[in-house]
C-alpha cells in the first residue's frame, strides 16, 4: 500500500551511499524514496512520440471495428417472416410459418379471427402465403402491426381451438387449428335459465373504500365485482370437492384489495356465502352507475383434458374492457387461450355499463384445479385482472 508520509530513516540506514537507495537527505536525518530521473535523449523522445501515435491509431481502429461489428450483428440478428404455408392433415388445419430465426410467439383468439404475433420480427417484402381450401380458415394475411411486431391474421369461418408449436432448428412455427370440442357456453346458458327462475337474497353490497393519496392510477374510478354463485348455488364442484362459489369469492376479495389500493372504489355484490338473483345483480349494477362491472366465474366441462382461459362480453361498449382483461389473463396465467367470446349471457347482456364475465380456469381439469385453490395462483389471477383493468382505463 502506498504511504504518502516520508519514510523515517536512522543514521545506520544513511550510512549507505544515498544514491544507492535513491534517497535525498533532508534536515534531521530524514529522507524519502524517489525515482531517479534521467534526462530523455532525442532518440527516446522520438520513440515516445511514435508510441503515442501508434496507441492513438490502435484506439481509433478498435473503436471503428467495434462500431462496424455492432452494425453487422444488428443486420445479422434482424429476424424476418419469410413465408406461410397452409395444409390439412388428420382433419385439422395447419400453418407452417417460417422465419429467419426462432421466435417466441403470442396467440390471441378473438370472435372471428386468430392473431399470432411475432415480436422482434420484420415482414419480408416478398413474403409468400399459400392457402388451401378449409372449412375453418377463410383467409390468411400478415401485417407489420408495429415497427417491432409482425402479426399473422387468420380469419375464421367457425369456432375453433388452436395450438402453437415451435420447431427447434427449423426456424418454423406450426399453428394447429381444430374444431372447438366443448360446450361451455351452452352449459352456462342452461345454468342462467335456472338461476333466473330462482329467488335470491336481497343484494347487500360490500364496499372496499379507495386508498388515500394522490396520483393513484385508478383514483376516481368505481368497479363492481360479482363473485359468481353463492348460497345453495355452489356452481361447479371441483374433483377435490371444493365449490366454485368459494373460489369466486376469494378471487373477488383479492382483486378488490388491489383495485382499492390503486384508488378505485370497489363494490362486491356479496362478501359472504349468500345467493343473489342475476336480475337483482344487474339492477344493482345499472342503479349504481359504476365505471365497469366484472362477473367472476370458474369453468367446468365434461372433458377433463380441456382447460384454459375464456372471457365473455356482449355489448359493443364492453368489448375494450373484455379484450384488455382477456389479454392480461392470458399473459399472466399462461394457460391455453380459449378465446374472447361474444355471448348473450344475462349479466353482460343487460348491463348498461362496460361488463365482462371471466372464466380464468377449468375446475374440471386436474392440473388447473390444483392451481386454482393455491394462494399464489389466486394472487396471480387477481393481479392479472387488476392489470387488465388498469390497461383498460389507460387506453379508454
Amino acid at each position: 500500500m502506498y504511504n504518502p508520509s516520508p519514510t523515517k530513516l536512522n543514521k545506520r540506514t544513511l550510512s549507505h551511499p544515498p544514491s544507492s537507495f535513491g534517497l535525498r537527505r533532508t534536515e534531521g536525518g530524514e529522507g524519502r524514496i524517489v525515482k531517479q530521473q534521467k534526462p530523455p535523449s532525442p532518440f527516446g523522445r522520438r520513440c515516445q512520440s511514435i508510441a503515442q501515435a501508434d496507441e492513438g491509431w490502435r484506439l481509433f481502429l478498435f473503436t471503428a471495428f467495434w462500431i462496424l461489428s455492432l452494425s453487422a450483428c444488428s443486420f445479422a440478428d434482424e429476424l424476418k417472416l419469410l413465408r406461410i404455408e397452409a395444409s390439412r392433415s388428420l382433419g385439422n388445419d395447419y400453418l407452417d410459418i417460417y422465419t429467419t430465426g426462432l421466435v417466441e410467439t403470442r396467440g390471441l383468439l378473438l370472435e372471428k379471427e386468430l392473431q399470432i404475433d411475432f415480436p422482434g420480427v420484420l415482414l419480408d417484402k416478398n413474403v409468400e402465403i399459400t392457402a388451401v381450401k378449409s372449412k375453418r380458415v377463410a383467409k390468411i394475411s400478415a401485417i407489420q402491426a408495429d415497427p417491432q411486431t409482425v402479426r399473422v391474421i387468420i380469419a375464421l369461418k367457425k369456432a375453433i381451438d388452436y395450438n402453437i408449436a415451435h420447431i427447434f432448428g427449423r426456424d418454423k412455427t406450426v399453428v394447429e387449428i381444430g374444431d372447438r370440442r366443448d360446450f361451455t357456453a351452452e352449459l352456462m346458458a342452461a345454468w342462467e335459465k335456472k338461476a333466473l327462475a330462482e329467488k335470491g337474497d336481497p343484494i347487500k353490497a360490500f364496499e372496499f373504500a379507495p386508498a388515500g393519496g394522490v396520483n393513484l392510477s385508478l383514483q376516481g374510478k368505481t368497479v363492481i365485482l360479482d363473485p359468481g354463485h353463492g348460497g345453495n348455488d355452489s356452481g361447479a364442484i371441483a374433483p377435490c370437492g371444493l365449490p366454485e362459489k368459494n373460489l369466486t369469492l376469494l378471487t373477488a376479495r383479492k382483486t378488490a384489495e388491489l383495485l382499492s389500493a390503486a384508488g378505485a372504489k370497489v363494490y362486491l355484490t356479496r362478501n359472504v356465502d349468500r345467493k343473489n338473483n342475476l336480475k337483482d345483480i344487474v339492477d344493482y349494477v345499472n342503479r349504481t352507475k359504476a365505471d365497469i362491472f366484472i362477473s367472476l366465474h370458474y369453468n367446468f366441462c365434461g372433458k377433463s383434458d380441456i382447460g384454459g382461459t375464456e372471457t365473455y362480453y356482449y355489448n359493443a361498449n364492453s368489448r375494450p374492457l373484455a379484450l384488455n382483461l382477456h389479454r392480461s389473463l392470458l399473459y399472466g396465467l399462461k394457460r391455453k387461450d380459449r378465446g374472447l367470446r361474444k355471448q348473450i349471457f344475462y349479466t353482460v347482456h343487460h348491463s348498461q355499463i362496460p361488463a365482462a364475465l371471466l372464466e380464468p380456469l377449468f375446475l374440471s381439469n386436474q392440473e388447473e384445479e390444483k392451481l386454482a385453490f393455491t394462494p399464489d395462483f389466486q394472487a396471480l389471477v387477481a393481479q392479472s385482472i387488476f392489470t387488465g383493468v388498469k390497461n383498460y382505463f389507460r387506453s379508454n
